[in-house]
Protein backbone atom coordinates (compact mmCIF):
# COMPACT_ATOMS: atom_id res chain seq x y z
CA UNK A 1 0.00 0.00 0.00
CA UNK A 2 1.87 3.42 -1.32
CA UNK A 3 -1.22 5.82 -1.49
CA UNK A 4 -2.75 7.93 1.50
CA UNK A 5 -6.12 6.66 2.63
CA UNK A 6 -8.56 9.84 4.08
CA UNK A 7 -11.43 8.65 5.72
CA UNK A 8 -14.46 11.20 6.78
CA UNK A 9 -18.23 11.91 6.63
CA UNK A 10 -20.06 13.82 4.35
CA UNK A 11 -20.96 16.67 6.50
CA UNK A 12 -20.59 17.32 10.05
CA UNK A 13 -23.82 19.52 10.87
CA UNK A 14 -26.67 17.42 12.00
CA UNK A 15 -28.73 18.16 14.44
CA UNK A 16 -29.48 13.96 14.89
CA UNK A 17 -25.66 13.87 15.78
CA UNK A 18 -26.38 15.79 18.85
CA UNK A 19 -25.90 12.50 21.65
CA UNK A 20 -24.65 9.92 19.36
CA UNK A 21 -21.69 11.68 18.12
CA UNK A 22 -21.66 15.39 19.92
CA UNK A 23 -22.07 15.51 23.94
CA UNK A 24 -25.14 17.00 24.77
CA UNK A 25 -25.89 21.08 25.43
CA UNK A 26 -22.79 21.25 23.23
CA UNK A 27 -23.29 24.39 20.80
CA UNK A 28 -23.72 23.53 17.21
CA UNK A 29 -20.89 26.18 16.63
CA UNK A 30 -18.34 23.79 18.22
CA UNK A 31 -19.35 20.78 15.83
CA UNK A 32 -16.20 21.63 13.24
CA UNK A 33 -13.87 22.30 16.47
CA UNK A 34 -15.27 18.93 17.31
CA UNK A 35 -15.01 17.04 14.26
CA UNK A 36 -11.31 18.05 13.22
CA UNK A 37 -10.02 16.34 16.38
CA UNK A 38 -12.03 12.86 15.20
CA UNK A 39 -10.82 12.63 11.33
CA UNK A 40 -8.62 14.49 9.29
CA UNK A 41 -10.80 15.26 5.97
CA UNK A 42 -14.60 16.03 5.62
CA UNK A 43 -16.87 16.70 2.32
CA UNK A 44 -18.80 20.18 2.71
CA UNK A 45 -22.36 19.28 1.95
CA UNK A 46 -23.88 22.74 2.58
CA UNK A 47 -22.28 23.61 -0.26
CA UNK A 48 -24.37 21.36 -2.90
CA UNK A 49 -27.59 23.24 -1.50
CA UNK A 50 -26.51 26.83 -1.32
CA UNK A 51 -23.35 28.79 -1.93
CA UNK A 52 -21.56 30.06 1.17
CA UNK A 53 -20.65 33.49 1.89
CA UNK A 54 -17.15 34.55 2.26
CA UNK A 55 -16.83 34.74 5.91
CA UNK A 56 -18.33 31.25 6.36
CA UNK A 57 -15.28 29.72 4.24
CA UNK A 58 -12.45 31.62 6.23
CA UNK A 59 -14.63 30.32 9.31
CA UNK A 60 -13.86 26.69 8.44
CA UNK A 61 -10.42 27.51 7.38
CA UNK A 62 -9.44 29.22 10.47
CA UNK A 63 -11.12 26.29 12.45
CA UNK A 64 -9.25 23.82 10.43
CA UNK A 65 -5.31 22.41 11.11
CA UNK A 66 -3.50 22.83 8.16
CA UNK A 67 -3.05 19.14 8.06
CA UNK A 68 -6.98 18.54 7.28
CA UNK A 69 -8.27 18.16 3.82
CA UNK A 70 -11.80 19.32 2.47
CA UNK A 71 -14.01 18.15 -0.49
CA UNK A 72 -16.64 20.53 -1.10
CA UNK A 73 -20.19 19.49 -3.18
CA UNK A 74 -20.75 21.81 -6.71
CA UNK A 75 -23.72 23.51 -5.95
CA UNK A 76 -26.97 22.06 -7.05
CA UNK A 77 -28.21 24.67 -9.36
CA UNK A 78 -25.76 23.91 -11.72
CA UNK A 79 -26.20 20.30 -11.84
CA UNK A 80 -29.74 19.44 -11.08
CA UNK A 81 -31.47 22.58 -12.17
CA UNK A 82 -29.12 23.75 -15.04
CA UNK A 83 -28.06 20.21 -16.15
CA UNK A 84 -24.20 22.17 -16.96
CA UNK A 85 -26.03 24.07 -19.23
CA UNK A 86 -23.87 27.22 -19.28
CA UNK A 87 -26.69 29.08 -20.70
CA UNK A 88 -28.25 28.74 -17.53
CA UNK A 89 -25.39 28.79 -15.51
CA UNK A 90 -23.69 31.78 -16.90
CA UNK A 91 -20.87 33.32 -14.35
CA UNK A 92 -21.93 31.24 -11.59
CA UNK A 93 -19.23 28.65 -11.13
CA UNK A 94 -16.92 31.30 -11.42
CA UNK A 95 -18.56 33.18 -8.33
CA UNK A 96 -19.01 29.12 -6.70
CA UNK A 97 -15.20 29.23 -6.95
CA UNK A 98 -14.20 32.46 -6.12
CA UNK A 99 -16.11 32.04 -2.41
CA UNK A 100 -14.28 28.78 -1.88
CA UNK A 101 -10.58 30.44 -2.74
CA UNK A 102 -10.04 31.24 0.77
CA UNK A 103 -10.03 27.23 1.52
CA UNK A 104 -8.90 26.47 -1.77
CA UNK A 105 -5.67 25.12 -0.20
CA UNK A 106 -7.25 22.68 1.63
CA UNK A 107 -9.46 21.20 -0.70
CA UNK A 108 -8.47 18.06 -2.25
CA UNK A 109 -11.78 17.63 -4.58
CA UNK A 110 -14.45 19.32 -5.93
CA UNK A 111 -17.37 17.42 -6.30
CA UNK A 112 -19.75 17.26 -9.25
CA UNK A 113 -22.73 15.20 -8.24
CA UNK A 114 -25.40 14.71 -11.28
CA UNK A 115 -29.04 13.99 -10.51
CA UNK A 116 -30.67 10.57 -12.01
CA UNK A 117 -32.14 12.53 -14.27
CA UNK A 118 -28.60 13.37 -15.94
CA UNK A 119 -28.63 10.87 -18.69
CA UNK A 120 -25.56 9.61 -21.42
CA UNK A 121 -28.32 8.89 -23.80
CA UNK A 122 -29.72 12.55 -23.77
CA UNK A 123 -27.19 14.18 -26.13
CA UNK A 124 -27.63 17.53 -24.70
CA UNK A 125 -26.71 16.07 -21.21
CA UNK A 126 -23.75 14.52 -22.98
CA UNK A 127 -22.61 17.64 -24.43
CA UNK A 128 -23.20 19.72 -21.50
CA UNK A 129 -20.66 17.43 -19.48
CA UNK A 130 -18.15 17.53 -21.82
CA UNK A 131 -17.90 21.67 -22.12
CA UNK A 132 -18.38 21.59 -18.42
CA UNK A 133 -15.22 19.16 -17.59
CA UNK A 134 -13.34 21.55 -20.29
CA UNK A 135 -14.32 24.36 -18.94
CA UNK A 136 -13.17 23.26 -15.39
CA UNK A 137 -9.76 22.21 -16.90
CA UNK A 138 -9.36 25.89 -18.50
CA UNK A 139 -9.89 27.39 -15.51
CA UNK A 140 -8.82 24.99 -12.30
CA UNK A 141 -6.50 22.19 -11.60
CA UNK A 142 -8.08 19.51 -13.72
CA UNK A 143 -7.01 16.53 -10.96
CA UNK A 144 -9.29 18.41 -8.45
CA UNK A 145 -12.75 17.57 -10.04
CA UNK A 146 -14.48 14.39 -9.14
CA UNK A 147 -17.36 12.98 -10.85
CA UNK A 148 -20.03 11.27 -9.41
CA UNK A 149 -23.14 9.55 -11.43
CA UNK A 150 -26.53 8.87 -10.54
CA UNK A 151 -27.61 7.29 -13.79
CA UNK A 152 -26.74 3.80 -15.01
CA UNK A 153 -26.40 5.07 -18.47
CA UNK A 154 -22.98 6.13 -17.57
CA UNK A 155 -21.14 3.10 -16.67
CA UNK A 156 -19.54 2.14 -19.90
CA UNK A 157 -16.16 2.44 -21.04
CA UNK A 158 -16.32 5.95 -22.63
CA UNK A 159 -17.15 7.91 -19.50
CA UNK A 160 -14.28 6.29 -17.86
CA UNK A 161 -11.79 6.85 -20.98
CA UNK A 162 -13.30 10.36 -21.14
CA UNK A 163 -12.30 11.20 -17.33
CA UNK A 164 -9.16 9.72 -17.80
CA UNK A 165 -8.83 12.10 -20.62
CA UNK A 166 -9.30 14.98 -18.66
CA UNK A 167 -7.67 13.64 -14.92
CA UNK A 168 -10.94 14.13 -13.52
CA UNK A 169 -11.35 11.43 -10.54
CA UNK A 170 -14.52 8.78 -11.19
CA UNK A 171 -16.59 8.93 -7.75
CA UNK A 172 -17.21 5.25 -6.60
CA UNK A 173 -20.52 4.63 -5.00
CA UNK A 174 -22.15 2.03 -2.34
CA UNK A 175 -25.46 2.62 -2.59
CA UNK A 176 -28.60 0.72 -4.25
CA UNK A 177 -28.83 2.32 -7.79
CA UNK A 178 -25.35 1.66 -9.30
CA UNK A 179 -22.61 -0.77 -9.18
CA UNK A 180 -19.37 0.10 -6.96
CA UNK A 181 -17.14 0.58 -10.38
CA UNK A 182 -13.95 0.44 -8.77
CA UNK A 183 -12.62 2.79 -12.27
CA UNK A 184 -9.28 5.04 -11.87
CA UNK A 185 -9.18 7.64 -13.84
CA UNK A 186 -7.21 9.82 -12.31
CA UNK A 187 -3.39 8.22 -10.82
CA UNK A 188 -3.68 11.24 -8.10
CA UNK A 189 -6.37 10.64 -6.47
CA UNK A 190 -9.32 8.06 -6.26
CA UNK A 191 -13.46 9.18 -4.39
CA UNK A 192 -15.27 7.02 -2.85
CA UNK A 193 -18.58 7.57 -1.29
CA UNK A 194 -20.36 5.36 1.28
CA UNK A 195 -24.22 6.08 0.97
CA UNK A 196 -25.56 3.19 1.95
CA UNK A 197 -28.78 0.69 1.07
CA UNK A 198 -31.79 2.08 3.32
CA UNK A 199 -35.01 1.49 2.30
CA UNK A 200 -35.92 5.36 2.83
CA UNK A 201 -33.45 6.85 2.63
CA UNK A 202 -30.60 5.26 1.18
CA UNK A 203 -28.67 7.16 3.96
CA UNK A 204 -30.57 5.55 6.99
CA UNK A 205 -28.17 2.88 6.97
CA UNK A 206 -25.41 0.97 8.98
CA UNK A 207 -22.62 -0.44 7.06
CA UNK A 208 -22.17 -4.37 8.60
CA UNK A 209 -18.51 -5.01 9.89
CA UNK A 210 -18.53 -7.60 6.84
CA UNK A 211 -19.26 -5.11 4.48
CA UNK A 212 -16.74 -2.54 5.52
CA UNK A 213 -13.87 -5.45 6.03
CA UNK A 214 -14.55 -6.18 1.98
CA UNK A 215 -14.00 -2.52 1.24
CA UNK A 216 -10.70 -2.82 3.41
CA UNK A 217 -9.16 -4.72 1.17
CA UNK A 218 -10.90 -2.60 -2.06
CA UNK A 219 -9.59 0.40 -0.82
CA UNK A 220 -6.26 -0.74 0.35
CA UNK A 221 -5.46 -2.18 -3.20
CA UNK A 222 -6.90 1.39 -4.73
CA UNK A 223 -4.32 2.74 -2.66
CA UNK A 224 -1.63 0.97 -4.36
CA UNK A 225 -2.38 2.28 -7.47
CA UNK A 226 -2.96 6.25 -6.57
CA UNK A 227 -1.48 9.03 -4.58
CA UNK A 228 -4.28 9.76 -2.51
CA UNK A 229 -7.71 7.33 -1.66
CA UNK A 230 -10.52 10.03 -0.17
CA UNK A 231 -13.38 8.17 1.73
CA UNK A 232 -16.42 9.91 2.42
CA UNK A 233 -20.23 7.72 4.63
CA UNK A 234 -23.02 9.79 3.56
CA UNK A 235 -25.24 7.75 5.73
CA UNK A 236 -25.58 10.51 8.71
CA UNK A 237 -28.59 8.81 10.16
CA UNK A 238 -28.08 8.00 13.80
CA UNK A 239 -24.85 9.43 13.21
CA UNK A 240 -23.99 5.67 11.51
CA UNK A 241 -21.24 7.33 9.05
CA UNK A 242 -19.37 8.18 12.00
CA UNK A 243 -19.13 5.04 13.38
CA UNK A 244 -18.71 3.30 10.27
CA UNK A 245 -15.84 5.74 8.80
CA UNK A 246 -13.97 4.91 12.75
CA UNK A 247 -14.95 1.28 12.36
CA UNK A 248 -13.21 1.33 8.51
CA UNK A 249 -10.02 3.33 10.14
CA UNK A 250 -9.75 0.29 12.16
CA UNK A 251 -9.50 -1.80 9.95
CA UNK A 252 -7.27 -0.29 7.76
CA UNK A 253 -5.47 0.49 10.63
CA UNK A 254 -5.42 4.04 10.90
CA UNK A 255 -4.70 5.82 14.35
CA UNK A 256 -7.16 8.01 15.41
CA UNK A 257 -8.42 9.41 18.67
CA UNK A 258 -11.21 8.11 20.88
CA UNK A 259 -14.88 9.50 20.42
CA UNK A 260 -15.28 9.12 23.99
CA UNK A 261 -12.22 11.31 24.88
CA UNK A 262 -13.29 14.39 22.67
CA UNK A 263 -16.88 13.81 24.01
CA UNK A 264 -15.67 14.46 27.57
CA UNK A 265 -12.75 17.21 26.21
CA UNK A 266 -15.98 18.82 24.42
CA UNK A 267 -19.06 18.31 27.26
CA UNK A 268 -20.74 21.25 29.05
CA UNK A 269 -20.72 19.12 31.90
CA UNK A 270 -16.74 19.12 31.99
CA UNK A 271 -15.48 20.06 35.43
CA UNK A 272 -18.64 20.09 37.10
CA UNK A 273 -18.89 17.98 40.64
CA UNK A 274 -21.24 15.64 41.13
CA UNK A 275 -24.07 16.78 43.50
CA UNK A 276 -24.97 12.97 43.88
Amino acid sequence: MTGRINIGTSGWSYDEWMGPVYPPGMKKAKMLDFFVQLFKTCEINTSFYNMPNDMVVRAWDKKAPDDFTFAAKIYQGFTHEAKLDFRKIGNGLNVFMDRFKPLDKKIHSYLLQLPPSFSRATPEHLANLEKFVAFWGRNWPPEKLAVEFRHLSWMVPETFGFLRDHDAAYCIVIEPLLPPVQEITSQKRTYIRFHGFGKDPWFNYNFTQDQLKEWTANIKNLASKVDDVHVYFNNHFSGYAVKNAMDLMDFIDMSHTSLTKIQNDFSPMKGQTRLL
